[in-house]
């Protein structure tokens, strides 16, 4: 049995994309129709397909009663994508900044080559980027200009119900020299027994001597499932640094996978994941060193209390031609409870002599010698406890760029890990 004779997804496939996106997508389709719904035996699902449990149909996504609401203050230019609904954004606005937005029905054949090359499309195992591509209807197309620097982030809003199915697909194309900030916020509204999945996609290609910073929070939302890829492309010089905030869904996954192509790009990581109640997350980070002369650093910080449940699984794959790699990885994790699980999975994987490479992962619980300590400075074990579960992660969270979401960030943190919840 496979995905798609397991699961009525019910989504309508026709579409006006241009033929070439079709094609793409029917491949895609293609290949699902050869792949089992995830085990314990799939290497990449290991330690979350039990946790799927996906149903046996999906409804088509409903209205959301719920317009979307933004927690923090930050003057940004903003794309709202609700449900499977046509984007909101002020085109003015983007065009005057140096950004040009098309849906992929209306792209040309060299920008539908752009979309069709793309990392998630690139990696077998990448289950839902495929069904996502194999479903697609529709989508954005971002491009930064080259020459561009960015006045003000560029905000993507993916808001859902998780009434049925949800796909938001996103192709960024960030042109040579050009300089510009993202972040990607999953908001999602569901209600307690909601079945549905959100399964977003955001491809990058950043060119020849381009910096992106890029921001991820997927903001807590216990019913729902959702599951998401970001793909990166980079190219001469090119530079991306990612931040990225999970906190707890019923399901969540993000998938990040870099690809360095050509000699001098450089990447940095950093993520932090927090997770309570029964909730479970799975961060699956790849880094595909293909280039010589490149260097990478990910640093990822994970919190599991009560019976909830981590994954860190990072990768780093070294080939034969990227010499004078320099590459870190380092996850650090804490348990907050006897009951809670953290599973992590550092991988190199070198086939070139002339490199420097390190990896480094712990897992522990809280220092009952600290504890005691602030205790004995008047500190209460609770507010003793919030203190040092948040200096496990302020670092990296205040490494992020701007500071109104990282201000932001920490106050979802001190509100989450206030108190243990059942």
């Amino acid at each position: 049995m496979t995905l798609l004779s397991d699961i009525d997804f019910g989504l309508n496939k026709s579409s006006d994309l241009p033929e070439s996106l079709k094609k793409y997508s029917e491949e895609s389709m293609a290949a699902l129709s050869q792949t089992a719904v995830p085990t314990r035996k799939t290497e990449a699902w290991k330690y979350s397909a039990k946790h799927l449990k996906l149903p046996e149909s999906f409804s088509p996504a409903t209205a959301i009663a719920t317009p979307y609401q933004v927690s923090y203050e930050l003057d940004c230019n903003t794309i709202l994508i609700a449900n499977n609904n046509a984007p909101s954004y002020d085109a003015d606005a983007l065009s005057q900044a140096g950004i040009t937005i098309k849906s992929l029905s209306s792209l040309d054949e060299k920008e539908c080559e752009l979309v069709a090359n793309s990392i998630s499309n690139s990696a077998e195992h990448l289950l839902f980027a495929k069904l996502n591509a194999g479903l697609m209807q529709d989508g954005l197309f971002i491009n930064v200009a080259k020459n561009t620097q960015l006045g003000k982030p560029l905000k993507l809003v993916f808001h859902s119900n998780a009434s049925g199915l949800s796909q938001p697909r996103v192709f960024i194309n960030v042109e040579a020299n050009a300089e510009a900030t993202f972040i990607e916020e999953l908001v999602i509204d569901a209600e307690e027994g909601a079945q549905g999945l959100v399964n977003s996609v955001c491809d990058l290609r950043i060119a020849d001597n381009a910096h992106v910073k890029y921001l991820r929070m997927n903001l807590e939302s216990t019913p729902a499932k959702q599951i998401g890829f970001t793909g990166v492309a980079l190219y001469r010089n090119a530079n991306f640094k990612s931040y990225s905030l999970g906190l707890g869904s019923q399901v969540g996954r993000h998938d990040l996978h870099v690809q360095m192509l050509e000699a001098g790009a450089e990447c940095d990581l950093n993520g932090v994941t927090v997770t309570t109640g029964q909730q479970h997350y799975d961060n699956h980070t790849c880094i595909e060193h293909i280039a010589p002369n490149c260097t990478s650093n990910e640093t990822y910080r994970c919190i599991a209390d009560n019976k909830s449940h981590i994954v860190f699984n990072g990768r780093i794959h070294i080939h034969p031609d990227a010499q004078k790699t320099l590459g870190s990885m380092n996850n650090k994790n804490l348990l907050l409870s006897s009951s809670a699980e953290i599973d992590s999975k550092p991988e190199l994987e070198i086939y070139a002599d002339d490199v420097k490479c390190a990896h480094g992962t712990t897992i522990g619980q809280l220092d009952e010698t600290e504890l005691y300590y602030l205790k004995t400075r008047g500190v209460t074990h609770e507010q003793a406890r919030l203190m040092l579960t948040l200096g496990f992660v302020l670092e990296v969270v205040r490494a992020a760029p701007i500071e109104a979401i990282a201000d932001f960030w920490e106050q979802q943190l001190a509100e989450l890990l206030s108190y243990p919840l059942d």
